[in-house]
């Protein structure tokens, strides 16, 4: 794994979907963001851990998970 697929910071995790710092901070405090990898002390997350994340999150028209 190079350090490519560790590009984005939490920072621009939020940017990435539309959200808030904070947001992205309370997710993962509680759980719901997309996995990470800690460097030290500051969380990195890889462009397909997202894609998974987002993958998982999908929701169909009308409102229902979308199945996977």
């Amino acid at each position: 794994m190079s350090n490519d697929d560790f590009s984005f910071s939490e920072a621009e995790f939020a940017a990435f979907v539309g959200k808030s710092h904070a947001w992205a901070r309370r997710e993962r405090r509680f759980g719901r963001s997309p996995a990470y990898t800690l460097i030290g002390r500051t969380p990195k997350y890889s462009r397909q851990d997202i894609a998974a994340w987002m993958h998982a999150n999908r929701v169909a028209p009308g409102g229902k998970p979308a199945s996977a």
